[in-house]
């Protein structure tokens, strides 16, 4: 919660500059209420809630267990947007995003995290909160897309990180009057890793999924554990491995399979 209320405590000014700069006085012209609620839940979907049910899960069932089955998110955001929003969704790109999500989970489950014992008493409930954050994270998919429909990306931004402040905030409060709040100095040396994630990353991921179908932006935005692959071999992290190379092959041919035409 306080990673999450750091990112948004520095994108939200940027981006809210770079609206006032470019619309002027006109910053918010064109909002529609249902966008606005598209981004709302994209935002409960996300680091406002979803996030914290998954830690809930991770400390019942392991990091590993908990992320495993939140990965599984593009299945629900594809299925929506074949059923809901009418998407092309033929064999080809079935299988691509099954294999896909298949190799990504297998790659979670080789990560090297080795997670202790967990007791037997809570791990059912475990298993539900890791499979309610991964609906929710197929929502935040949903809701980005919808939301970005008729609205310009520093508009939806904007919105999506102001409307993240007020619900972070009284949380940070209760937090901060508890004495359980991290200094603000500890994130100084996260501000460029912040930056990338939040401001960067967050302009990349909200015109992707606004300008592909769902199976493919919500399967392409999930990613993350094949393309720390290389880092993790090129600083000693991860060592290779013929399952390490069947689970990046069964990544990849279900993305060549998604993006083929």
């Amino acid at each position: 919660m306080q990673v999450n209320f750091a990112r948004v405590s520095v994108a939200l000014p940027m981006f809210a500059a770079v609206l006032v700069a470019t619309r002027g006085g006109a910053a918010f012209s064109g909002v529609t209420t249902i966008g606005a609620a598209w981004l709302f839940l994209s935002v409960v979907s996300s680091y406002a809630m979803a996030d914290s049910i998954f830690f809930t899960a991770a400390r019942r069932i392991g990091v590993t267990t908990a992320l495993s089955i939140g990965s599984m998110y593009p299945l629900w955001a594809a299925l929506w947007g074949t059923l809901v929003g009418g998407e092309p969704f033929g064999w080809g790109r079935a299988v691509g995003t099954c294999l896909a999500v298949a190799g990504i989970v297998w790659l979670v489950r080789l990560s090297g995290t080795t997670d202790p014992e967990r007791p037997a008493a809570g791990r059912a409930a475990g298993v539900a909160l890791a499979i309610a954050t991964s609906i929710l994270w197929a929502a935040n998919s949903v809701s980005v897309k919808r939301g970005a429909q008729g609205h310009e990306l520093p508009q939806e931004n904007t919105i999506r990180y102001g409307i993240g402040d007020l619900l972070l905030l009284p949380q940070m409060l209760r937090e901060r009057g508890a004495g359980r709040a991290v200094p603000a100095r500890r994130f100084v040396p996260l501000l460029p890793a912040i930056v990338c994630d939040a401001v960067i990353g967050s302009v990349c991921y909200v015109y992707g999924l606004s300008h592909t179908d769902l199976a493919v932006g919500a399967t392409l935005t999930s990613l993350a554990p094949l393309i720390s692959v290389p880092v993790g071999l090129a600083v000693g992290e991860e060592t290779w491995s013929v399952p390490r190379f069947g689970a990046v092959v069964t990544t990849v041919a279900g993305v060549v399979l998604l993006v083929m035409p």
